[in-house]
């Protein structure tokens, strides 16, 4: 896990962006907690350690994270950005009953050009009830 971190933080000194200590807690969150988070809930879970952190550098380091391919934007529920901190390819599977997301290890095919557009990314996403809820609706 430190080993990501310590890669991430070098490949971001290397491009010349300042290390503070927010963006590395922000990281290290990400890192340790491989999931779906709005940048409310990262603000959430990390303002308890470092109260001083605000809610415009959880954005502007997701945003800096996502540009440089560390995590993935998603967008699932209208406005709502949810991001992934499993860059390499794959699906998502979203319950409609609780709203979880799950990773998939699905990868769609490899496509670079449809219809003579250049396609640059792909995200692909399953829509049903998830295994808990189908559980208790049985019940």
């Amino acid at each position: 896990m430190m080993e990501e971190v310590n890669r991430i933080i070098s490949f971001l000194k290397k491009k010349g962006y300042v290390i503070s200590m927010p963006r590395i807690a922000i990281i290290n969150y990400l890192v340790s907690n491989k999931s779906h988070h709005t940048a409310e809930s990262i603000y959430k879970a990390i303002s308890r350690k470092y109260p001083s952190i605000s809610i415009a550098t959880v954005y502007n380091t997701l945003k800096l994270l996502s540009r440089e391919g560390f995590v993935n934007q998603l967008f699932i529920e209208g406005e709502k950005v949810f991001y992934d901190s499993t860059p390499e390819a794959h699906s998502h599977f979203i319950c409609r009953i609780c709203g979880k997301i799950k990773d998939l290890q699905y990868k769609p095919e490899e496509v670079k050009k449809l219809n003579g557009d250049r396609v640059e990314k792909i995200y692909v996403y399953f829509y049903g009830v998830c295994e808990e809820c189908d559980k208790k609706e049985k019940k």
